[in-house]
């Protein structure tokens, strides 16, 4: 791995988190920058919502069928 990997806790739980990617994720995750947030507009972040609620864990979506920009773009 080319960045740093360290334990943080996150939701009263420590995990293992990529701090790069966790940063990242922030800024480029579609679902982040989607006009469909929140995620009850969107079938597809529900159900990954869920996943990482369950589990704690934390994804970065890079492709998706339905995203669409701030301004409507796609």
């Amino acid at each position: 791995m080319k960045s740093r990997v360290s334990q943080q806790n996150h939701h009263n739980e420590i995990v293992w988190t990529n701090e790069l990617m966790d940063e990242l994720r922030r800024s480029e995750c579609l679902c982040l920058n989607c006009q469909f947030m929140p995620i009850q507009n969107c079938i597809f972040s529900k159900k990954l919502f869920n996943l990482c609620k369950d589990f704690n864990l934390a994804l970065a979506v890079t492709r998706c069928p339905d995203w669409q920009g701030e301004d409507g773009s796609t």
